[in-house]
């Protein structure tokens, strides 16, 4: 399935199954979670939504970096909002 995910049917398996007891669709789960962590978020909708997942790793985080790679695009899409904003002022 992770090649056919988009942004929304990720997060929408992700949040069914986060609820619920991920254990028994684990593959799944965990590529919905990749996908979304992998994804470059371009709106506020899908930034909180990446933020949503990283929150749910807890303080560990994640052993593959998805987690700190996740965080760098985040700080990408917010410095674009800073410099679009600056723009418009």
């Amino acid at each position: 399935m992770s090649g056919r995910w988009t942004f929304e049917t990720a997060v929408d398996f992700w949040r069914r199954h986060n609820s619920a007891d991920p254990e028994q669709v684990w593959d799944l789960f965990a590529s919905a979670e990749a996908f979304i962590l992998d994804h470059t978020p371009k709106s506020r909708v899908e930034a909180e939504v990446v933020f949503e997942v990283l929150l749910e790793q807890g303080p560990d985080g994640r052993v593959d970096g998805r987690d700190r790679r996740a965080l760098q695009r985040l700080r990408t899409y917010v410095r674009g909002l800073h410099q679009a904003l600056a723009v418009a002022a």
